[in-house]
């Protein structure tokens, strides 16, 4: 029932991030759809997001009532919210109807963690996509991150491991800075734009695909070079149904998401740039292939 433009401009107008009340953040969402949708009700949302009751979604605003999470998931539907504004609107509800210390620390903790993804992350376009057609772009990146750093090709070549040549330093620097990754600050440092990049977890190019085929051999590699202390590699074998996998796949997509967290909520300065791999692939054909 909502009109498409008209939700694409209450996502830019009301950033969800900012709230911490579920009712406040609902409240502001309907008097914006009001303001704008004439033929915004009660009983279209209601229709939308597959609730009986019509005058659920006030009583829920009013505080009369309170929401379950399938019902928040409903909410998250009928107001067309993506994945990651889900995730938090639903950290919010139970953060907001916690009765325990605890319970509240957890899911305040989850709506910290999506705020900084979602703050300070940039998400690349598609022309940008050649920033994975050599695996040492996002080590300069990362190492402009660093404390020590200089653009200086010359150190940016010995510095990486395994060390490339000054010239992929400097075609690097250019590609980065040409898009929009490092930006040169009036000290004359070059400097990374935001501290996060972002994708589409389940986008596949052939350059992401080459980039992730990079990093894999490079793991492969630091099994030989680098010192146990100095690293984590290891791996198991598990049996599952299709159901577990996509549980899992969320697990792993969510650990990573906290890996960045703590990254970029690091208040010592950086030393060094590591690459973190996940492997999680099939041993066995499923019986849809026998």
């Amino acid at each position: 029932f909502f009109h498409y433009n008209s939700y694409m401009a209450a996502e830019s107008l009301l950033n969800i991030h900012d709230y911490s009340n579920f009712r406040d953040y609902l409240r502001d969402l309907l008097l914006f759809y009001k303001k704008k949708d004439k033929n915004f009700t009660y009983r279209l949302f209601a229709k939308q997001a597959g609730i009986s009751s019509s005058g659920f979604l006030k009583e829920v605003v009013d505080g009369k009532k309170n929401l379950g999470r399938d019902y928040a998931l409903r909410f998250a539907e009928g107001f067309k919210m993506n994945k990651k504004d889900t995730e938090y609107f639903i950290a919010m509800v139970q953060f907001n109807q916690s009765k325990s210390e605890s319970e509240k620390n957890t899911h305040y903790s989850r709506m910290k963690q999506l705020q900084t993804i979602s703050s300070a992350g940039k998400k690349l376009e598609a022309y940008q996509y050649e920033y994975y057609s050599d695996w040492y772009n996002s080590a300069i990146r990362e190492l402009a991150g660093t404390k020590d750093f200089r653009p200086d090709p010359e150190w940016i070549a010995k510095k990486l491991t395994p060390s490339i040549t000054p010239a992929e330093a400097r075609r690097s620097l250019d590609r980065l800075i040409k898009l929009g990754l490092l930006k040169s600050i009036e000290t004359g440092q070059l400097v990374q734009d935001s501290p996060v990049l972002t994708i589409e977890p389940d986008i596949s190019t052939l350059a992401i695909r080459n980039f992730n085929r990079s990093m894999i051999n490079l793991g492969k590699e630091a099994i030989e070079n680098i010192p146990q202390s100095e690293r984590e590699i290891s791996g198991a074998t598990l049996h599952i149904s299709s159901s577990k996998f996509t549980e899992m796949k969320e697990i792993i997509r969510d650990f990573k998401e906290k890996l960045i967290a703590l990254s970029t909520t690091d208040s010592e300065p950086a030393e060094k740039v590591y690459q973190f791999n996940v492997q999680f692939f099939p041993l066995s054909c499923g019986k849809e292939t026998l």
